[in-house]
C-alpha cells in the first residue's frame, strides 16, 4: 500500500530522530518518524545493558543560565519547555536508562510528533527526486529526503577465528557475583568494554 509522501522521513525514534522530529514541525515540514519498536528510544529498553547512562546529567552547574545548564545535561533534547528536561526525571549524575524511555514518550506525547511504530525498515530506494522507504512487511513511504538516525543495530564481532564460541556483550549476565575469582578476557574497545 502506498502512502503518502513527505518532505523528510526519519529512521529512528531514538534522542536523535525525535530531535529532528521536533524542529521539522517547528519549520512546518511534511515528515513522518519511522521506529522499528512499539515505543520511542526501544532501544534504551535493552541498552545499555547495565541499565546507566553513560551521558551525564549534570543538574547543579552553579549557573542560573539556562544555555549553560544545557550544555550540562547531555541527554535532554532542546525544546521551550523546561519541565521537559531529563533532571525532571532521573537526579543521577549517570541516569537510569528507564528514565530515558519514560522521558523520550513524554517528549513524544507532548510534542505530538508524527511516529509510526512497528516499521522495520528492510530498503531504501531513490527513483528521481523521490525515495522510497520500505518495510518488511511490504509497506511503503516516500519522501524527498531521508535520515537515518537509528542506533546500534547489531552486534560488531571482529574477524577472529572461533568468535563464534564467545559470549557477547548482549548476552552476559549482569550479576558480577558470578565473575569473583574469574579470569575474563574482553575483546573490544567500545563503551562497554570500558564501562
Amino acid at each position: 500500500m502506498k502512502e503518502q509522501s513527505y518532505d523528510y522521513v526519519i529512521i529512528g525514534a531514538g534522542p536523535a530522530g525525535l530531535q529532528m522530529g521536533y524542529h521539522l514541525k517547528q519549520s512546518g515540514l511534511r515528515y513522518l518518524i519511522l521506529e522499528g519498536g512499539d515505543k520511542p528510544g526501544a532501544f534504551f529498553e535493552t541498552f545499555p545493558r547495565h541499565r546507566k547512562l553513560i551521558s551525564v546529567n549534570k543538574l547543579y552547574t552553579g549557573s542560573t543560565d539556562p544555555e549553560f545548564n544545557m550544555r550540562h545535561d547531555w541527554n535532554s533534547l532542546l525544546c521551550d519547555e523546561e519541565a521537559l528536561r531529563l533532571g525532571k526525571y532521573d537526579q543521577d549524575f549517570f541516569p537510569h536508562a528507564d528514565s530515558l524511555v519514560r522521558y523520550l514518550q513524554d517528549y513524544t506525547d507532548h510534542y505530538a510528533l508524527n511516529v509510526r511504530y512497528g516499521f522495520k525498515v528492510n530498503s531504501i530506494a531513490k527513483q528521481d527526486e523521490l525515495f522510497t522507504v520500505t518495510a518488511r512487511q511490504g509497506d511503503t513511504v516516500s519522501a524527498r529526503f531521508v535520515i537515518v538516525a537509528t542506533g546500534l543495530s547489531k552486534p560488531i564481532l571482529p574477524a577472529i577465528p572461533g568468535i563464534d564460541l564467545i559470549e557477547n556483550y548482549v548476552d552476559m549476565s549482569l550479576d558480577t557475583v558470578e565473575f569473583r575469582n574469574r579470569r575474563v578476557l574482553i575483546l573490544g574497545k567500545g563503551n562497554s568494554a570500558f564501562w
